[in-house]
């Protein structure tokens, strides 16, 4: 006896095949969100260097300068491979006559070099590195659009064909 059977006995009359259309249903419901989610621009693996920035930003920009460089050896991937040499650099910033020293991912920066930040004015050791200041100032402001992803087509469609056989299956 298998375990569809032995819950099919204790469901009150369902039998095997319309429990298990019941799962095929819930399953192709899952899909259909998932690419409904997709096609809206959800991205399955986000970029790794995105900022925390806050939705109402009212943030203060300030010059941070570059102070120090520091750098952290972690193990090889493979056995018998190459340390990674992972790179943080110490920026300081000043704040109502307050100094205040942060870490930031290394993005191509220069001991001495000035990068533009942004700092939370109720709490100035609360920052993010302002990557869209150095843009040029438009009267539009681009974001960047989500990108559909053909996947998204493709879970939907299967969605849909999963609910089509676990109803089939349930009538």
């Amino acid at each position: 006896m298998d375990i569809i059977s032995i819950f099919a006995k204790s469901s009150g009359g369902l039998s095997a095949q319309q429990i298990f259309g019941i799962v095929l249903a819930i399953t192709g419901l899952g899909l259909i969100y998932f690419g409904v989610k997709i096609m809206q621009g959800y991205e399955l693996f986000p970029q790794a260097n995105r900022q925390n920035v806050p939705k109402e930003d009212n943030y203060v920009a300030v010059k941070a300068k570059v102070l120090q460089k520091k750098k952290q050896k972690l193990p090889a991937l493979e056995k018998g491979g190459e340390p990674r040499i992972f790179v943080q650099w110490k920026i300081g910033y000043e704040v109502d006559g307050e100094k205040y020293d942060q870490i930031v991912d290394d993005e191509g920066y220069e001991k001495g070099d000035f990068i533009d930040i942004k700092y939370d004015p109720e709490d100035p050791s609360r920052f993010y590195v302002d990557t869209r200041a150095g843009a040029a100032d438009d009267d539009e402001e681009e974001t960047p659009e989500k990108e559909s992803h053909p996947f998204g087509y493709a879970a939907l469609a299967l969605g849909v064909i999963i609910i089509a056989l676990g109803v089939i299956l349930i009538l």
